[in-house]
């Protein structure tokens, strides 16, 4: 009998990137439980919405490794955070099994995005899913490679907050529910945060390769009070969420406990600008961040239900 080989899993565990797969959890969870306060949904619904947004973004993490070759080769600095997944750089596999497998992911993605459409969920699930699909894919792919114009950042904003937030709400109940435009925001600031972040160890291959990101053309230096306003930007809003749901002790419960790591964070970026090795726990607390503002308001979503 065979043993069985995790190689296989392990390398495509890598080049999909899973480790980062919280970024598109959080807001599924989110739209999820505001879908719930509606009424029952359907469990496998919320499975064939799980598989679909885990196909786009692995998919577009594909993409992504595809190209940015040029500016993953350059990087002397990769961590698990930031240039890439390596699978291509490192030789592991091929730029021919990469686009199958990105290929692959869309396809499956678009299946699930078009049974939960015409199941229930109506036109507007498939418009955020293309919307989805292109902020993923057109954030690396030409003609538009939104990552070198310094609007990537936004666009990732929207992707994994009110689109992802908002369009798991309409899958799972067929309806656009302002709550779930409000509880995506938060969320949404955080994760540009991370990916601007991850932006200032790229720096310097981003430069050279011409990849010119918000970090690329900002500079460091002022990139960090960007990073600033987008931390004090998704308290701010998370904070009126707590407000709006009825949890004004939650008000100040809630932010006390991860606010110290947001300062962290951003302390620990600005002495270190140009120490990119100093900059990876940065880069691991706040993507930690994110998932802590994510669960806060998820934790106040189910509170408000009982």
């Amino acid at each position: 009998m065979k043993r069985f080989c995790l190689r296989p899993f392990c390398l495509w565990a890598q080049a999909l990137r899973i480790h980062i797969f919280s970024a598109s959890l959080i807001p599924v969870l989110l739209g999820t439980v505001v879908a719930q306060a509606e009424g029952p949904i359907s469990l496998l619904r919320f499975c064939l919405v799980v598989v679909g947004v885990f196909c786009y973004h692995g998919g577009a993490n594909l993409v992504n490794d595809l190209y940015d070759l040029e500016a993953d080769r350059l990087n002397l600095e990769a961590s698990l955070f930031n240039g890439g997944s390596r699978v291509l750089t490192a030789g592991l596999t091929s730029t021919a099994q990469v686009s199958k497998a990105a290929i692959l992911c869309y396809i499956v993605g678009t299946i699930c995005a078009f049974v939960l459409a015409f199941t229930g969920g109506g036109p507007g699930v498939l418009l955020l899913a293309l919307a989805g699909f292109g902020c993923g894919y057109f954030y690396s792919a030409p003609p538009l490679r939104l990552a070198a114009t310094g609007y990537g950042e936004l666009c990732v904003g929207l992707a994994f907050g009110p689109f992802l937030v908002v369009g798991t709400a309409a899958a799972l109940t067929g309806s656009f529910l302002p709550n779930a435009l409000l509880v995506s925001l938060p969320v949404g600031a955080l994760i540009t945060a991370v990916i601007l972040l991850n932006e200032f160890p790229d720096y310097e291959s981003d430069r050279r390769s011409g990849k010119r990101t918000l970090v690329v053309r900002l500079g460091r230096k002022r990139s960090v009070w960007v990073l600033a306003a987008l931390l004090m930007m998704a308290f701010v809003l998370l904070v009126i969420n707590l407000i709006i749901l009825g949890l004004k002790w939650f008000v100040v419960v809630s932010p006390l406990t991860t606010a110290p790591l947001a300062v962290w964070v951003w302390h620990r970026v600005r002495r270190n600008l140009e120490q990119t090795r100093q900059l990876v726990s940065a880069c691991a607390g706040m993507i930690f961040l994110h998932l802590a503002n994510g669960l806060t308001l998820l934790i106040a979503l189910l509170l408000i239900r009982k």
